[in-house]
């Protein structure tokens, strides 16, 4: 909480709790912290926190952030989900793994999966959290289509990062095209 506090000292922010389904039972402190823009051309950010503990008793753990042009609290449930996911020691995610989400993430949106991936809007200094002996990492959830899902997966991260620069891509755009 308080390095979200930090980065973002002058935004309005609340802590949602998702109570539905196994989250509770897996990560009793989970909630996801929304961070409201005070300028039109801010997005807003939607951040776990509790996901670390998926991996207690490692010194490495992650939260996850999404960046979503508009307020959708279907995002909570979203991000209960990649961190129950996560939870599951058979499916623990990193930076470069898709997840199909099963439905657009907002609606009438062709992205239907999260790409895990590091958080180049925000940079090095959010990305890293250093609490003691624990280290927290902050990656980015981005939504991307199907398509370029399977691209990523056959041809590497590195292609799907190049064809989306070369693009200049607003990534939360929920009606931008596919780059695959």
């Amino acid at each position: 909480r308080s390095h979200l506090d930090a980065f973002w000292p002058d935004r309005p922010s609340e802590d949602l709790a998702w109570t539905l389904g196994p989250i509770g039972e897996r990560l009793p402190s989970f909630r996801v912290r929304r961070v409201t823009p005070v300028r039109k051309d801010e997005p807003w950010v939607y951040s776990t926190i509790g996901s670390w503990e998926a991996t207690d008793g490692e010194r490495d753990g992650l939260e996850f952030f999404l960046l979503s042009p508009t307020d959708s609290p279907p995002h909570v449930e979203l991000l209960a989900m990649v961190a129950n996911f996560h939870a599951d020691p058979r499916y623990r995610l990193s930076v470069g793994r898709t997840i199909n989400i099963g439905r657009p993430w907002i609606e009438g949106s062709a992205a239907d999966h999260l790409l895990v991936w590091l958080p180049y809007p925000y940079g090095p200094s959010f990305e890293c959290c250093d609490l003691g002996d624990r280290h927290i990492r902050f990656l980015w959830l981005v939504p991307v289509t199907p398509a370029e899902a399977r691209l990523s997966k056959e041809r590497g991260l590195e292609v799907l990062e190049r064809r989306f620069e070369a693009k200049g891509l607003d990534m939360i755009d929920p009606r931008r095209r596919s780059v695959a």
